[in-house]
Parts: C-alpha cells; structure tokens; sequence
C-alpha cells in the first residue's frame, strides 16, 4: 500500500512540474489565429491522417528525417561560437539563412508524423537551443543589416516564421516574442525593402509572406491586413519592371526572364498565401486574383515539356545543380496544385488535368521526389480521379514580346528560343559574380529541342556543353573571362516576332556581340514540323584592330550542340553518309543531316537549301557546376555532344546562313525531306528574311529597314511592308489571315502592309487595324503605337460559293463515244481508238484516249471572256505515267494562260512564265482535286492540289489579257486514258 500511495504521489509531482513547465500561453481558448497556425502547419506537414505506408510518402519521411539527423548530428551542443562549424562567419548573412534553413528541416521532421524523429524530446531541445542562440548571437532587434538584404528581410524570416509556427506549443511566449520582434526589426512593412526602395514582383510576396506569418504568431489583425493588402499591386500586370505581363512575361531584376525563377516562387507563395487565407477573416478578395489563374495558362503552362520547366526563363538560377529543368517543373506542378483546390471550377478542372498529364509523361523524373507531404496527398488523388483526364500535349505557339522568349510547341517536339535586345540583358549573374559564370551566349539567339529524351537538357547539361557554342548563336569566338559580359545588353531594341493562327510564328533579333564589333540579323520560323534559321549580315571588325582587340578570331553560328548518350555513339549521317565514327570533320555541299537521338522519338534532321559548308565536331566534356556556380559541386561529370556550325571565318563581312531542324524525322524521312523539301526561302538579306512554309501555306518575314519593302518571287510582289515588322500570312481555300507586330517597340506609328491578293469581305480585325483595300490587293495600317511589340491580326473571307457560274460539267448524263454538249472533240486523222466516252457505266467521266502517233487529240468549251479573277475546279487523273496531258486555260486565240499537266515523268507540273515547274509526283488511277484561280488583270495566278496551294501569284504561261476556254488535251501516241470530271468555272 505504502509503495503504491508513493508511487501515485510521484505522479502528481511529475504532471505538476510539466505543467508548471508549459508556456502560460496555452491556457486560452482556440481562436482565429490558432486556426490558421493550425492550417500553416499542417499545409508544411501534411497533418496525421496520410497513410505511412505510401511508398511515395514514406520515402519523403525517410528524406525529411535523414536530412533532419545530419543536421542534428553535425551541431555543436550547446553552440558556443556557432551552431555549425560550416556556417561560422558573423559576416556572410547567407550563413545565417543556412543555419536557420537546418534548424526549420529539424523541426519539420520533429513535427512529421511517421518521421522516427516525431515528437522527439532531444531534438526538440537542440532546436531551441539553436533558435535561441542564434537570436542572441546572429539575428535580433539590436542588429544593423549589412551584406546581403535580402537574408535579413526575407531568408531569415521566411525560415524562422515556419519553424515558430512547427514548435509554437513548445515554445515560451519570451521566445516566441524575441524571435517575433527580430522579424520585425528586418520586415516590418510588406512595401519596403533594404528599408526605403519599393518591394516588388516576388520579393513583395517574400515580405508579404513573412509579415503576414508573423502577424498570425503574434496574432495582430492589422499587421496580417497589411500583409494581405500588400499583395494587390502584385495582382496587377505590369508594363514596365519586375512583374508579369499581358503576353506571359515575368521580368525580375527589370531586365531578365524569371517566370522559372521569381515568377514559380512567388505563384508558389501566392497560392500558399490564398490557400491559407481562404475562409478566414482575412480572406484576400481583391478581383485581380482572377489574374492569378491566367498566369498559369500563360505564364507557366507554355514553358513545361513534359514536366519538365524549360531553362531559358530561369535566369542565373540554370547554374544551380539543384535547380535542375524536371525539379522546377514539379514545382510550379505543386504550386498549381495547391491553386486547383480553391480556383474556379472550370480553372480547378483545367489545372488537375494539366498536371496529370505532366505526371504521367516525365518518365525521367518522380514528380514525388522531394514533394511536401501534403502535395503528395492531393496529387494522388487528382491521379485516381477517373473524372480528371490528362490534358494531353499542348499545341501552341507563343511570342513573349516583353522578355525576348518565344516557345513553339508541335506534336512530338517543343522549341524555346531566347533572345535579348536593349529591353532585355543577354545573361544575369548577380550574387556578386558567383553564379552563371559562363551564361555569355544564353540569350544571343540560343535555341532548345525539346522532345521524349527527357534528359537532355538535364543530367549535367550546363557543366558539360561547350559555352561558346550554345544552338542557335552566331558568336565572335574570343576568351571569355567568368561573369564578362553579365546583364549586358546590346544596342538594338529589334527582338520579338508575330504569330499566327496561334500556332504558328515568326522571331528575329538584331544581333550586337560585347565587347565586340560582331552584327548579325538573325530569323526563325516556326512551321508545322520543321523551325527554319536564317542569318545575313553577319559582319566583324574586331579583328582588324580598329578600336577593338585587333587579334584574328572567327565568327561561328551554332546549328547543334546536343547531349549524346552515355557512350557517345548516336549515329550521325551526312547527305546519307554514316559520319559517326569521324570526330571532326568538314563537308561543302551539305544538303542534309539526321543525328539519331536518345530514344524513340528523339531524332532531329537538318536541312540545309542549296547545300553548305557545315562543320561537326563529336566530343566527351568533363566539368563540374562549381564551375559555372560557386555553391555548386566540385564534382566532375563527363557528357558527349555532337556539335554542329557553320565558319564564317575570321573578319567576315556580310556573311549568312540557312538551316531548318526538323525534330522526330528519321534518316530516311530526312532524305526525302531534303528532295522535295516544305519550305522556300524567298528571302535572306539585311533589308528582309522570308520563308513560305507550302504545306500549311504559311509565310513569314522579318522586315530590318524602315523603308518600303516587298517580298518577291520570281519578280513578283507578295507581302511589303513600309517599317521594321514582323509578318506572317496563312492562306486556306475560304480565307486570308495576316499577323503583323512591330518587335523594335519603337514605332509611335503606323506600319502600312499589302498583300498582292485580293478578298472579298472582312472576317475580323483587331483593333488598331485599317483595311483601306481589299482588290486588287489587300492593303492594311496597323498602328503600333504603345503596342510593345504585340501581333495585329486581320482575316478575310474569298468568295465561299461563285456569283456567276460560267460552266459546270460532272459528265454524268451522255451517249457514250460521243462528246458532251457544248464541247468540241477532234480526232485526228490515222486515230484508230475513240477518243471521246462520255459517260460510261462505271465512272462516269469524260475519256481522252488516242494512239495517233502525229498530233494531240483534244476537247475543248469556250465560256464568256473574263478579264477579272476567274476560278476553276475539276478533278483529273491519269492511268499511267508514260504520256503527258494537260488542262488548259486558254483565251479566244488558242493562247495557253495556264497549264496543269500530267508528266510524263511522274510529276504534276505547271508553268512559272514558261518555265515548266515540276509541283510533285503523282499516282496512276488516282483521282486528284484541282483549283486555279486566275487573274488576267494582272498576269497571275493560284494553285491547288487536294487543298493545299501549291502556287501562289505566279504570272501566266503565256500573258493574255482575257480567259476564256477550257482545253483539255491528250499527248501523242498515247498508250493510255486520260479522264476529267466535275469541272467548274465560275468568278
């Protein structure tokens, strides 16, 4: 009995001492304050209710505690001079951040539950230590701020707010107090930073963050109002400085693309702060947070490729080792998930199934490796959602205008192309030089293929590719020092480009090199299944000692540079030529190249029109990320490239290039490309650089000079344009569409465009656009004033059905072997066959077929002569390809305007003046659509061939100032049948 009174009384003791050991502050009741620390808390740790047993989850614990034991294990107990002996310096700020960062990683794995650590007593201990001595030593009220603002208002704070909020029932209120007002000391208003300037873009929301926090600790209304309201300006899209833009810019530091850097933290920060705020009294209500969700469609969605965040818009951050283009993709994947949890419905169902779908294609990384707990939970169960689908690829293209960038994404590859200008610096280092040391080239025009080997521009990619020959550059190939060069930005505000369709675009920048004399105009266009690169002027004087360094030096453009596999064997074929095994090499007259990729679907072709001079180089690269970042890895990792360029030599003047990649193509999909290839370039000059894309009937063109300018071939006018601009037209059977934009941002005016085709109404314009003219050509004023540098876009109608009909025969009624009413048929004399069936039983067509060995046989129909634009449709086809028959537009005379013919070769061919142009091969005993529209009035006339135009304002065969006859002929000594049905002709 004895022992067992005592033993009851020690309990007493025992539960008196640990409540006296309480922090008084437990005593009240749960309030508003209490419940969003409860929310913060758990949205850091996930809460108790996920299951351990998750494979995904329980490597994030093992994680969490693994990272949190070392931490532990390497303290000093109790910290004398310091917590850790690697993070001593009373100066370096960033050391300070650090050993706050370690002391939050301790106590959210003191605060994880499954974690071995939970509620551990010992670590809790060592935490508090740590937390108090660094408030004594490193970080209070008492402290100047000196070095680095940004650890003392932001670093710091954001750490210790959150390792508050994990152990605030563990801590005293004279703790929770101190560390409260040393928050306060470094961030007191959510607008001001180093004290005076202006917060903006994501460090308002740092500082916001961290205000806000610390007014839900010490539970002050005002101070999270404040907080609250200091996030409205950052709802707002800016036009100048740090913040997003309307087109899906994001600049931070006013000169750099950061929508994979600033911009993912602060819509991560935004969504965080929303989530925690939402339902509560101060619940952020401002209607631009509407914006919030548009960025994401914007912003972000474009830059990701299958989970991957594409590195051209991460500024100095894609010389982190940790800041890798698959682990920034699965943030800004979490940070959309936790904005699906609270957005519109619409918006929510929009986001799950976008980050379905980059779940599932990353093959190369786990979006779960180092995911938050709680985001594992609700990725999980937007997986086994059978109601959410996966997005699917995204097909889009999208000019950046207020950052340089553009990105084209097509089936089966993505293109990232990052530019620079006056606007915009060419690489960002900052950090006082000790990072992206060697970014010189990164934003002269460097371009990205992204397809399935998800790799590539991952695993070691920036320690090991060659800086000075990044895709897509055209450099003067002089020493760079470490950080030369850094936020330089050229004479030229000329960067930017058009889009059309919303598919397809056009991007040019006027090069200057620093530190150079070095000028190129460089053009890319973005088709269907092929990106076409042109350069003209390339131009330095660098090396003639003319004020510059005078030493000879040559100037290249890089066509690729890409990562091969681990032992270096992609197989590289020339012109059909295996090349693999020659590690440097040479070759005039390339027309083609393929260099197989890293798995199926990685290949890329190379076509070079009219043939080059190209150089390759096959090489292993060792370097480490220390190299090019000095917190990073020492490390050394080896990596293969093929790399391919083009020599302009040394001094070179007025030099240029051409090249098209087409992703996903095979060697022999490559060979046949380069035979009949899709593109013609019509022009590569330093007054204007044009591409017409044949299948998809898509031209794009950069005008340089401000001066009157038109695009022509053979002699005939197409597109001009009277100011610097970019332009692009589509053109389809029913209308017309033009997209122009003015890339310099310069012009307060307008840019007057014609087009050499006529309309017949007005689909839709823009505002801003002026159509003065719709015949004979199209003639627009787009004023591009206050625009910076977006596309204008116009469309018109053709006429859909005709207003007069002039002839229309299907052949579908007749007596056979006699010719159809209207039409006159000749046989010669000595034919021994007929030559004229109409109809017959089985098809129904109008038969030419002869064997006379001395002239053709013929069927002709005059209509009424038509000097305006004339249209006609029919459907032919040939029963061989061993003759040659034609259909013609002919004039009262006899004289032929235009012919299609029936090769005898093969081919479909048609006339330019009278030079026979061969269009494409065609197939026996199949049936092919026809439509030419003439125009007498001046000299030219459109071709199409199943609907896709195959010519476009090409002048008569023969000039006649009048249409009006159809002549169809068969060829002598024909062996065969030629047959013709459904023919209209109408205007």
């Amino acid at each position: 009995m004895f022992k067992r009174n005592v033993s009851v009384l020690l309990a007493f003791v025992m539960l008196a001492v640990l409540f006296l050991a309480l922090p008084s502050k437990q005593a009240h009741a749960s309030d508003a304050y209490d419940d969003l620390r409860a929310k913060r808390k758990e949205m850091l740790t996930g809460g108790t209710s996920y299951s351990t047993s998750d494979p995904d989850i329980a490597a994030q614990i093992t994680t969490i505690t693994t990272r949190a034991q070392l931490y532990w294990d390497t303290m000093t107990t109790p910290p004398v001079s310091y917590v850790w002996s690697d993070l001593a310096s009373r100066w370096e700020t960033v050391q300070v951040t650090s050993s706050y960062n370690r002391l939050y990683a301790m106590a959210l794995a003191y605060s994880t539950y499954g974690s071995s650590l939970y509620n551990n007593a010992s670590l809790k201990t060592a935490i508090i230590a740590g937390l108090d001595w660094l408030y004594t030593n490193r970080y209070n009220e008492t402290k100047t701020e000196d070095d680095k603002w940004w650890d003392w208002e932001i670093g710091i704070p954001n750490a210790l707010n959150d390792t508050v909020i994990l152990l605030y029932d563990q801590l005293t209120s004279t703790q929770i107090t101190n560390y409260m007002n040393a928050v306060y000391h470094f961030s007191s208003d959510p607008t001001k930073m180093m004290g005076t300037a202006t917060s903006s873009g994501a460090n308002r929301v740092w500082k916001s963050r961290v205000v806000g926090l610390r007014g839900i600790i010490i539970k002050d209304s005002d101070t999270i109002t404040a907080a609250k309201n200091a996030l409205s300006p950052v709802f707002d899209y800016v036009t100048s400085s740090d913040g997003f833009y309307r087109d899906g810019s994001f600049i931070q530091h006013a000169y750099f693309s950061y929508n994979g850097g600033y911009g993912l933290s602060l819509i991560d920060d935004i969504a965080n702060l929303l989530y925690l705020l939402d339902g509560s009294t101060w619940e952020i209500t401002d209607p631009d947070v509407a914006n919030v969700y548009k960025w994401v469609y914007d912003s972000f969605e474009p830059f990701v490729y299958k989970g991957s965040l594409m590195a051209l818009t991460r500024g100095r951050e894609m010389s982190r080792d940790y800041s890798t283009d698959h682990g920034k993709g699965a943030a800004i994947g979490q940070a959309i998930t936790r904005l699906s949890t609270f957005a519109p419905t619409a918006d929510a169902m929009a986001f799950q199934q976008m980050v379905k779908y980059w779940i599932q294609s990353d093959t190369y990384r786990s979006f779960y490796t180092n995911c938050p707990i709680p985001i594992i939970v609700l990725a999980k169960s937007i997986m086994n959602n059978s109601a959410v689908t996966p997005r699917g690829e995204l097909i889009a293209h999208k000019q950046f205008y207020s950052m340089d960038r553009a990105v084209h994404l097509r089936p089966g590859f993505g293109f990232a192309l990052s530019m620079s200008s006056s606007r915009i610096g060419t690489y960002e280092s900052l950090s006082n030089n000790i990072e992206n040391k060697k970014g010189w080239y990164t934003g002269d025009g460097m371009t990205y293929v992204y397809d399935s080997d998800l790799s590539q521009f991952d695993d070691n990619f920036w320690p090991t590719v060659n800086p000075y020959r990044l895709p897509g550059t055209t450099v003067d190939t002089m020493t760079r020092a470490n950080n030369s060069g850094a936020s330089y930005r050229n004479s030229s505000a000329r960067a930017g480009g058009a889009d059309i369709a919303g598919l397809y675009g056009v991007s040019g920048m006027s090069l200057y090199g620093w530190n150079s004399s070095l000028t190129a105009l460089k053009s890319w266009f973005m088709f269907d299944d092929e990106v076409v690169a042109l350069g003209a002027g390339i131009t330095d004087s660098s090396q003639t000692g003319n004020g510059w360094d005078g030493i000879a030096r040559k100037v290249e453009t890089i066509v690729e540079n890409r990562k091969l596999n681990s032992a270096g064997s992609n197989t590289l074929t020339v012109n059909g030529v295996d090349e693999t095994a020659t590690s440097s090499w040479t070759q005039s007259g390339v027309n083609w190249a393929h260099l197989a990729g890293n798995g199926s679907g990685s290949d890329v072709g190379y076509y070079f029109p009219g043939g080059a001079t190209v150089k390759g180089l096959r090489e292993a690269r060792t370097g480490n990320w220390n190299a090019i970042n000095e917190n990073g890895s020492t490390t050394n990792a080896t990596r293969s490239y093929q790399a391919l360029w083009f020599d302009h030599g040394t001094n070179p003047t007025n030099q240029a290039y051409t090249y098209a990649l087409l992703p996903g193509k095979t060697s022999a999909q490559m060979s046949s490309y380069a035979s009949i290839p899709d593109i013609d370039v019509l022009e590569n000059s330093t007054s204007a650089q044009a591409v017409k894309e044949k299948t998809i009937n898509v031209i794009g063109a950069n005008f340089w000079e401000d001066a009157l300018k038109w695009i022509q071939v053979g002699g005939t006018n197409l597109i001009s344009s009277n100011k610097k601009a970019s332009v692009m037209t589509k053109e389809t059977t029913d209308d017309f569409e033009v997209a122009v934009s003015d890339p310099t941002r310069l012009n307060t005016g307008n840019i007057a465009i014609e087009i050499n085709r006529s309309a017949a109404s007005i689909f839709s314009v823009d505002a801003g656009v002026n159509v003065t003219q719709l015949s004979p050509t199209i003639k627009l004023s787009v004023n591009v004033n206050n625009a910076k540098g977006k596309t204008f876009h116009a469309k018109f109608s053709f006429i859909p059905t005709p207003s007069v009909l002039l002839m229309d025969e299907d052949f579908d009624t007749g007596t056979t072997g006699s010719a159809p009413a209207g039409w006159t048929v000749d046989s010669p004399t000595g034919a021994s066959t007929t030559i004229a069936a109409v109809p017959s039983a089985s098809d129904k067509s109008m038969k030419l077929a002869d064997s006379s060995t001395t002239t053709f046989t013929y069927a002709k129909k005059s209509f009424v002569a038509q000097t305006g634009e004339t249209t006609f449709e029919f459907q032919a086809m040939a029963a061989q390809t061993s003759s040659t028959t034609g259909f013609h537009v002919r004039n009262t005379s006899g004289t032929s305007a235009i012919t299609v013919a029936f090769g005898s070769s093969g081919d479909l061919y048609t006339y330019y003046g009278a030079t026979q142009t061969n269009l494409q091969t065609y197939t026996a005993n199949t049936w092919y659509t026809f439509k030419i529209v003439a125009r007498p009035a001046t000299d030219t006339f459109d071709l199409y061939i199943n609907g896709t135009q195959v010519v476009a304002n090409q002048s008569f065969r023969n000039a006649v100032t009048s249409v009006s006859e159809v002549y169809l002929n068969s060829p002598i000594a024909l062996t065969g049948t030629f047959y013709y049905d459904e023919i209209q002709v109408y205007h």
